[in-house]
């Protein structure tokens, strides 16, 4: 019977460990105006009740893993979810961006097959507006190897 209190006092021992260790683990850097940039665009074209202007918009600020063929339009699973989300939420968040901290991510390979590409991803938390409760939003912005302009990877809790 003495094994028990040992046995869920190591697993608590382990499982703080491994939160302290994944939350020593992410590196905070300051907002890169270039991303600042993309999400102003962002949120701005979000907010747009035409729904073909918005569309035609996001196309340049999206990683084409979030769209259509031939880089046009959206992606079927992105436009039925993320995007759906995004728009219904867009009007909670300040507008120009207010950056409550930035996650520094590691590079890796996003996409598959045509719309693969190596890059870093980061985590750009969005504040919302004055007196809408909840916390900031994590939008993922993409920071492709070859030097190109960041692009929105995903559109988090927006």
């Amino acid at each position: 019977m003495k094994t028990k209190p040992f046995l869920s006092g190591l697993l608590t021992l382990a499982s703080l460990t491994l939160i302290s260790t994944a939350q020593a683990a992410i590196e905070k850097i300051p907002a890169d105006p270039q991303a600042v940039d993309v999400l102003n665009q962002t949120l701005t074209a979000l907010n747009n009740p035409n729904e073909k202007e918005r569309i035609q918009a996001l196309e340049k600020l999206l990683h084409k893993s979030m769209l259509g063929p031939g880089g046009k339009g959206l992606d079927p699973s992105v436009e039925r979810f993320s995007y759906k989300k995004a728009v219904q939420n867009a009007k909670f968040y300040q507008l120009p961006v207010n950056i409550y901290e930035v996650h520094k991510g590691n590079t890796s390979t996003v996409g598959f097959k045509q719309t693969a590409e190596t890059g870093r991803r980061d985590k750009y938390f969005l504040n919302k507006n004055e007196g809408v409760a909840g916390r900031p939003a994590p939008v993922h912005i993409f920071w492709p190897a070859n030097g190109s302009a960041p692009k929105v990877l995903d559109f988090g809790s927006l």
